[in-house]
């Protein structure tokens, strides 16, 4: 049945689907040794081979079907195809097998309600058709006294009474509940499903609008606080030069203060407003990498960290200014977790996808934080503001890349950027 027919939740119905397959793997050799068995004990050659054709197809579709859910998902089961083969084969057994007084007859219970469950009330209804006349014929077969097997012995006086006809009026009212009841259960199901993406929904649009309305808030705090925070630190640049002493160092540590605090507010302006669209020019990482070494050379002195590059030439098209901001955040990162004596490499990976490993020395992150660095807020550092990992990766989803963290084999941590050769997304400035 394709997936736009299906009634139930696609999720839902490929899980029961997925697990009724395979649990006729299991049921179909307990169908086929019973169909053995009476095969084995009766004498009627053409019941014996009826037993054992019927058997032999029940295991050869139930293994097709496993076999196929497996290479091609719930998609490729024919369920209306699956349904009239698996009928026919239970009719014909218990035609063979003393027709509506037959032992195997209740499997046709479960299949009823399992067809009703999963398929359309066409599919059940054409169950209907092919099993309620069967019964009846079945019926009239028995009042002609040629049904029952030798097998069962007296059980023959019963086909010349009424009993076969109330037996298959009575499984008709039983075939009829099952298959009632399954679609019910498949309209309640659906109610619950559709009521659940309701509020799923409703979930999602409240949170959207929340964080819709705290970016705004975020941008416009972020903004106000910006002009006062500049004219505070032009003004402590002037007043730094008369001062001498205690008073200067205190005012040399105000300033770097209020550096950090306009580090942060940008770092929430980027967070906060739109991603432009890329413009993409024709890059060598390489040298790319190089200029950003270059720019954190004077950091890294006073730090005692050396920088390297490793790697050769790395041409891609990309928007430059865009990867040198995610290198940026990436070796400021690695500065400020590697030691005294330590260092920070840049090693380029050239290939289909172009990759950058910014790997340092430092006491790298435990596993609980490395799993959530990607989020808002989230930060080991003791002033940090815990958007640069986010601006970096939105960026680099923005080629169609990644950004990633992991533990070095010898300690530390390697930040990752990957990106393709060519941008694979939208929103690209001619």
């Amino acid at each position: 049945m394709a997936d736009s027919q299906r009634p139930l939740a696609h999720g839902a119905l490929d899980w029961l689907l997925t697990h009724a397959v395979r649990l006729r793997l299991f049921i179909a050799p307990v169908f086929a040794t019973l169909a053995g068995t009476f095969a084995y004990y009766e004498a009627t050659p053409w019941r014996r081979i009826t037993c054992l054709c019927t058997a032999t197809t029940v295991i050869t579709l139930s293994f097709v079907e496993w076999v196929r859910l497996r290479r091609h998902g719930t998609g490729v089961v024919q369920l209306p195809l699956n349904v009239l083969i698996m009928v026919t084969a239970q009719l014909t057994l218990i035609t063979v097998t003393g027709g509506v007084f037959s032992p195997v007859l209740p499997i046709l219970i479960p299949m009823v309600v399992l067809t009703a469950l999963f398929g359309e009330r066409r599919t059940v209804l054409t169950l209907f058709a092919l099993a309620i006349p069967w019964l009846f014929a079945l019926a009239w077969l028995h009042s002609r006294g040629s049904l029952m097997p030798a097998l069962y012995g007296g059980a023959q006086t019963l086909e010349h009474t009424a009993a076969p006809w109330i037996a298959a009026t009575m499984l008709t009212l039983m075939l009829n509940l099952t298959g009632r009841a399954g679609l019910a259960l498949q309209g309640v199901l659906e109610s619950l499903f559709q009521e659940t993406n309701r509020e799923r929904d409703r979930s999602l649009a409240l949170h959207a609008e929340q964080s819709r309305t705290l970016t705004l808030l975020t941008s416009e705090i972020a903004h106000e606080l910006k002009n006062p925070l500049a004219s505070i630190k032009g003004l402590g640049a002037l007043v730094a030069k008369d001062l001498d002493g205690r008073t200067a160092e205190r005012m040399t540590v105000l300033r770097g203060e209020v550096d950090r605090m306009q580090t942060i507010l940008e770092s929430f302006l980027n967070l906060s407003r739109p991603i432009v669209p890329l413009v993409l020019a024709e890059t060598d990482l390489r040298e790319l990498s190089r200029e950003v070494l270059r720019l954190h050379e004077g950091s890294a002195h006073e730090r005692g960290v050396k920088l390297a590059l490793e790697g050769e030439p790395a041409p891609l098209r990309c928007d430059p200014r865009k990867v040198r901001q995610v290198l940026i955040n990436l070796v400021q990162n690695a500065l400020h977790a590697s030691p005294r004596g330590g260092s920070v490499t840049l090693k380029l990976l050239p290939g289909p996808e172009t990759r950058v490993l910014v790997i340092d020395q430092g006491p790298g992150l435990p596993p609980e934080l490395l799993d959530r660095v990607f989020e808002p807020g989230v930060t080991d550092k003791e002033h940090g503001s815990g958007i640069g990992l986010v601006v970096a990766r939105s960026l680099a989803r923005q080629h169609g890349g990644d950004v990633d963290l992991r533990g070095g084999e010898r300690g530390g941590l390697i930040a990752q950027l990957a990106l393709p050769r060519t941008p694979t997304v939208t929103g690209v400035k001619p």
